[in-house]
């Protein structure tokens, strides 16, 4: 029962509230042994009024709103809503200063703006210096812009295209997201409706996620992790979802068993975390069968995370931004290293071989990366090799940029070698899934988003002693 044929994500809710009613989508945890359940029925009648109200405030397809929140059953409300819309979503960190929020309201053109009761003063100051932005909601309030109020005053029959509008396509924007390019400069990356189906299909097919499964997320909702990865892969197997407020090193065992939890992700900070704490009977009083690491961590925390916890731990990666990831478990990777034996490294110029031009300190790896210049290239100098070199082939050397820009046209005619690295012109035609308004350049833009920022809301829950 997935959804499969969806091309959008309000789509997949729609195609998962007809096939499974009124089982559970959504569990929250409000609060220390209360919890919140939402069944399918009841989340896609959520996001048809949120829409409404999204259109009765004036929001059209392509505009963008603000949710200055924390994990809150309201984010997904919002979320959905904007996805049925065709609005566009653009969530912040609710530990940002005014001056960091009002940068981010007026440099993404968002015209609304969400937030908790907790969090009104600073999203009020924030909003005076963003023109765009011309009303603000609460979450969990009781006056005139309470949201709960607004949201429940609309209709929750089924969305017509003819009367509410048609909606958004696959590769319509829903989603953006912000990532640190550098010190002092943060860049966009725009999330259409494809690729957020397109990675939770992927980790949920790896994962072989199925309906009576539910996916833990500890990690902040404003994260591409907990959006991409956790949320999607569950809405589009018909799983469910257990929401909690933060991660705490000390309750996470407890957290997945109290919530049902038999899937969850963690970063790595949380996994030292965890691995930190002292031990105790509950580590393994849980129903999780996987957890997916959605950064790296190293072999010996891997053994260790699996060892203490009795959980597969999956490693994530291949988080670019035009790409799906890839789950892989820890088994495997150290299978291959073993069969492949000890890495082979020489120095450039060895064997005859001129040095490339350009600054000291090439990289030396193994001819097993696409974008390696072969060494039968002529530009890569050096006597011929053949097409395919087998394990024991000679290295060869990664050239500078300098160097590769500088050298003569490729005989092929793409601007690369047989076999090369696509260009990020041609990524983007090949898979036109996400659009970034400006390309970081030898970053991974997904994977730095979900590094870059969390610290601070892991800290603010971390209780390991």
């Amino acid at each position: 029962m997935s959804t499969r044929s969806a091309d959008t994500v309000a789509a997949a809710l729609a195609e998962g509230a007809a096939l499974r009613g009124e089982e559970t989508f959504l569990v929250v945890e409000t609060a220390p042994g209360e919890q919140q359940r939402i069944s399918w029925a009841e989340m896609d009648a959520r996001a048809t009024r949120t829409a409404r109200l999204l259109r009765s405030l004036g929001l059209q397809a392509g505009d963008r709103l603000n949710v200055h929140a924390t994990n809150c059953a309201e984010f997904y409300d919002l979320w959905f809503g904007a996805a049925r819309l065709g609005a566009v979503i653009v969530p912040s960190d609710p530990l940002h200063t005014p001056d960091e929020l009002a940068y981010l309201l007026a440099r993404s053109r968002c015209h609304l703006t969400f937030t908790h009761a907790s969090l009104r003063e600073t999203t009020a100051r924030a909003r005076l210096q963003a023109h765009d932005c011309r009303h603000l909601f609460v979450i969990g309030g009781d006056g005139d812009d309470a949201f709960h109020t607004a949201r429940d005053a609309q209709s929750d029959a089924p969305w017509s295209p003819e009367e509410d509008g048609a909606g958004p396509g696959p590769h319509d924007t829903l989603g953006v997201l912000h990532v640190t390019a550098e010190p002092g400069r943060h860049e966009e990356v725009l999330v259409t409706h494809a690729a957020y189906l397109s990675a939770g299909r992927s980790v949920a097919a790896r994962l072989r996620m199925r309906p009576d499964d539910r996916q833990l997320v500890v990690l902040p909702l404003f994260r591409g992790n907990a959006q991409q990865y956790a949320s999607m892969s569950s809405l589009v197997s018909g799983a469910s979802i257990a929401l909690a407020p933060g991660f705490s090193a000390t309750h996470w065992p407890a957290q997945a068993r109290t919530l049902g939890a038999t899937v969850a992700g963690l970063l790595p900070s949380p996994i030292c975390m965890l691995l930190a704490r002292e031990e105790g009977g509950d580590d393994t009083a849980h129903h999780l069968r996987a957890v997916v690491a959605t950064q790296k961590v190293s072999e010996e925390q891997i053994a260790s995370f699996e060892k203490r916890f009795h959980v597969s731990l999956l490693q994530l990666y291949g988080m670019r931004e035009t790409v799906a990831p890839v789950l892989a478990p820890a088994q495997a990777r150290r299978r291959k290293r073993e069969q492949r034996g000890p890495a082979r490294t020489r120095r450039p110029g060895e064997a005859g071989r001129p040095r490339p031009e350009g600054p000291s300190g090439g990289t030396v790896s193994r001819l097993s990366r696409p974008q390696l210049i072969p060494r039968h290239h002529p530009s890569a100098g050096g006597p011929s090799a053949p097409q395919s070199p087998g394990r024991d082939a000679p290295m060869a050397c990664k050239r500078p940029v300098t160097a590769r820009r500088a050298g003569p046209p490729h005989p092929t005619g793409s601007g690369r070698p047989p076999g090369g690295r696509r260009t990020a012109t041609e990524r983007e035609r090949a898979h036109p899934v996400v659009h970034s308004r400006r390309r970081v350049r030898g970053a991974d833009a997904l994977s730095s988003l979900c590094v870059a920022g969390c610290r601070r809301p892991l800290i603010e829950h971390a209780e390991a002693e």
